[in-house]
Formats: structure tokens, C-alpha cells, sequence
């Protein structure tokens, strides 16, 4: 998929140079999408995961079709570091994935719920990247395109809870100190994650973690919201609270050689608002997508009502589903399944630092571990994610019958949107991982499946 997104927006930029009109009236041509008014409206109710509880996205509905008015970019505040600092914003194809299986293709022994997962695999094998071994048992694992950079969705913010941590443990960062609700609105894009900040904040509301005048919560509920809720808002804030530096050093001395720089969630979703012909130009010029992403969050941030978030907001300049899916396929943060599998295993083996420091991860990534469905396993790690087209989700585990967990990445990316509709209330793809956790024979069935042997 990556090579014909490549192809169709190179295309559209030699179309644009070529011609004197202003690459925002491109963006009625031919290819772009009518979305069905069927799409779910944001805050609609999210389904019950088999594995975790609900993960809210920043999946938007769209319009009937998007306008091309091209949104003029705030200029990036001195001393402030554009995202693709260290890193690439473009994750480079190093590997040609696999496009063809030669396994058996009896799903006899593939739970139901995780058959339509399974299947997707067999019939589009070169758009998923597939991970799963038990630690130490490495030569015996299930890999599919491993090392493929794929867009990431909120998978990505398991390197924001590592670097949040490491900044505690440095004494940088107090968990105790206070953080108003006001200051984490600023970074809210309302109609852009089917209501998991709000969802976030209500459920801290109910616990009594909500408190003062005005309103505040703690510092250490925010990596919460970001990783049980999935909030974008409290991502977006830990982000500028981090830094850019401080986030892609992190990846770097994790040794995720695969992975791309992260931009701003809000940023990402403002550009996608200047449609096809921006990002024809941001494909030819990446480091100004890194620019314009975090002056945008910038902007946003520091003006209630600015010219961004009104155009995001007027149903004429919202972007539609097959927008969302472009920008998503070509700048959101890229990494390999095989890179996050082996982070997985070092959280969950206490690998990253100090026993303390370990816990500090370890508690926000195991919250599912309290869900009666759940209590076959000793403990599990999770953080899933989805964009329009894209569902990824990175779990550890350790199972009451084996000597070491069990890692699992499992990342779809360029799913038919009705597929990625359907999936995103019945979860198969998390099915499938749940199947691979719990089940000893699983792994090994699998890779019978999908290669024969």
C-alpha cells in the first residue's frame, strides 16, 4: 500500500507543479472518496474488548466531501523543536513485505472471533506486520513482515509513557504536582477521538481524582488518560511537556531502529484539514510537515478559538475518511512490529531499569489485568491503536503455564474502511491476539497456517 500511496501523491505533485492552480483545488478530483452516511458519529458507544477495555481513536467522521482551502501555517516559535529532529518523518520501505503465503488454508482450528483476522492476513498478507514469540523461545516465534515500518495509530504513545518515566526517575517530573483540566482542553480537538478525553475525565470525576478551584488532576493520572482512555489531548500535552528531543532520544536508546518520528496528535489532524494537495507537497518536503505539525499544535493551543481549530470544526473543512487515511498511510509515526515486540518483552521482564522505574511502566500498561476475562493470565501489558484503515496493538503477557510471557505486535494497516468499520466493533484482530496470548498451540498453528511449517 505504502508504494501506491507513493505513486498516486507523486503523481498529484507533478500534476501541481506543472500547473498554476493552487494545490488546494485538486482536492475534488477524481479518486477522492464519498463516504457512506452510515460512518459512526464521534462519542458514539465503543465496543467491549475481548482483551482490554475500549480504546477511543482519533477517527473522525467525515463529510460528504472536503473543501480546498488551504490553511496558512503559524510560523514555529524560536527555541521550539519541530517533530523529525533526530528521526525520519517518512519511514523508508526496507524490506519488500511478503505478498504471497504458501500455508494451509484450513482455519479449523482458528478460534471464530479471530477467523476474519486470519483471513484478512491470507488474503492481504503485504499490509500487516505480525510478531509473536514466548521470550526465550525466539527461533519458534510467528513472524509476518517484521521488520516493516507501519503506521503506528496509538501504539506510539507506549514510547511517550517510557520517556515520562525516565523523566520521573530522573527527577525531572513530580507525579504529584498538579495539572488543570484547562490546560489539558487546550490541547482537545473536539469530534476527533469518539470522546476519550472526555470519557477520562468523567471517570476521574467519579474516582474523587478531580479537585480545587479551578479543577485539576494530578500529573500522574495524565499517562493514564493516555494509555487506558487513549486520550490524544493528555498524549499531546506529555508531549510538549517531554519535548521533542527527549522523545526521539528515547526511541533511539531503545535501539527502535525502524521507528519514525512522532508528531503531535493535534498537529496531525489540523494538517489533514489542507487535504491531497498539501500533503503532495509535505511528501516532497517532509521536514516542513514537522514544522507545521507542531506550530499547529502551538497555535491551537494558545488561541481558544484559532483559524485552525474553526476550520477543523466547520463540517465544510473536515476531513473525510480517505483524507484521514493518506496522511495516516504517510506521516503518522512508522515502526516495525519486531521493534515493538522486543520493547514489549523488556517491559515485561523489568528490562528498561530500576525496579521502580519498571513498576512505574508496568502500571499503566496492565490495567486490563483487573478484567475478569483476563484472569488466566498472571499479568498483561496492552496498548492498541487505530487511525482510518489502521489497527495496530502491542501486548505482553504471562500465562500461568509458561516459564516466560508472551509478546505480541500485531499491526493492519490499508484495511478497506467497511473492514476497518466492521472491525472496529467486533475486534477480531484482537481476537487473534488474545487466541496467541492464552493458547500454548496457537503460535505454532498459526505459522502452520500461514506458511506451512
Amino acid at each position: 500500500m505504502r508504494s501506491k500511496l507513493l505513486l498516486a501523491v507523486t503523481f498529484l505533485l507533478l500534476a501541481l507543479t506543472a500547473c498554476t492552480t493552487p494545490p488546494a483545488a485538486q482536492l475534488g478530483d477524481a479518486g477522492a472518496a464519498t463516504v457512506p452516511a452510515t460512518e459512526p458519529t464521534p462519542g458514539a458507544a465503543e465496543p467491549i474488548a475481548p482483551v482490554a477495555s475500549p480504546t477511543a481513536e482519533p477517527t473522525v467522521a467525515p463529510t460528504a466531501t472536503a473543501t480546498a482551502t488551504t490553511t496558512p501555517m503559524p510560523t514555529l516559535p524560536p527555541g521550539v523543536a519541530r517533530c523529525g529532529l533526530l528521526l525520519p518523518l517518512l519511514a523508508p520501505e526496507v524490506t519488500p513485505p511478503v505478498t504471497r503465503l504458501s500455508g494451509s488454508p484450513s482455519l479449523a482450528a482458528v478460534p471464530d472471533a479471530a477467523r476474519p483476522a486470519v483471513q484478512q492476513i491470507l488474503r492481504e498478507p503485504g499490509n500487516v506486520g505480525l510478531v509473536a514469540y514466548e521470550l526465550g523461545r525466539e527461533e519458534q516465534g510467528l513472524y509476518l513482515n517484521p521488520e516493516q515500518p507501519l503506521p503506528l495509530a496509538s501504539v506510539v504513545k507506549i514510547v511517550y509513557l517510557v520517556a515520562y518515566a525516565d523523566a520521573v526517575r530522573a527527577g525531572e517530573l513530580d507525579p504529584s504536582q498538579p495539572v488543570l483540566l484547562a490546560d489539558l482542553e487546550r490541547y482537545y480537538l473536539p469530534n476527533s477521538d469518539l470522546g476519550a478525553h472526555p470519557d477520562a475525565v468523567a471517570d476521574l470525576r467519579a474516582e474523587g481524582r478531580v479537585f480545587g478551584d479551578p479543577p485539576a488532576v494530578l500529573l500522574e493520572d495524565v499517562p493514564r488518560m493516555m494509555m487506558q482512555y487513549s486520550s490524544n489531548a493528555a498524549t499531546d500535552y506529555l508531549h510538549l511537556l517531554l519535548g521533542q528531543e527527549r522523545l526521539e532520544t528515547t526511541i533511539t536508546n531503545l535501539g527502535m531502529s525502524s521507528h519514525t518520528a512522532p508528531c503531535p496528535f493535534l498537529g496531525q489532524f489540523l494538517l489533514m484539514s489542507n487535504g491531497r494537495g498539501a500533503a503532495a507537497g509535505y511528501l516532497a518536503e517532509p521536514l516542513r510537515y514537522g514544522g507545521d505539525a507542531t506550530a499547529a499544535t502551538l497555535a491551537y493551543r494558545d488561541a481558544a478559538e484559532s483559524t485552525l481549530s474553526r476550520g477543523w470544526r466547520a463540517r465544510d473543512r473536515r476531513p473525510d475518511m480517505e483524507v484521514q487515511m493518506l496522511y495516516s498511510e504517510l506521516f503518522n509515526a512508522h515502526a516495525s512490529a519486531a521493534d515493538y515486540a522486543r520493547l514489549m518483552g523488556l517491559i515485561a521482564e523489568n528490562q528498561l531499569g530500576t525496579w521502580d522505574h519498571s513498576v512505574l511502566i508496568r502500571r499503566y500498561l496492565e490495567w486490563p489485568t483487573a478484567f475478569p476475562a483476563n484472569q488466566s493470565l498472571a499479568w498483561l501489558g496492552y496498548k492498541g491503536g487505530s487511525l482510518p484503515g489502521v489497527l495496530t496493538a502491542s501486548y505482553y503477557a504471562q500465562p500461568w503455564d509458561r516459564a516466560r510471557p508472551v509478546v505480541v505486535a500485531l499491526f493492519f494497516h490499508d484495511l478497506p474502511l467497511q473492514t476497518y468499520r466492521e472491525w472496529r466493533r467486533s475486534l477480531p484482530n484482537d481476537e487473534l491476539a488474545r487466541w496467541l496470548l492464552y493458547d500454548a498451540g496457537a503460535i505454532d498453528t498459526l505459522r502452520l497456517i500461514l506458511f506451512g511449517e
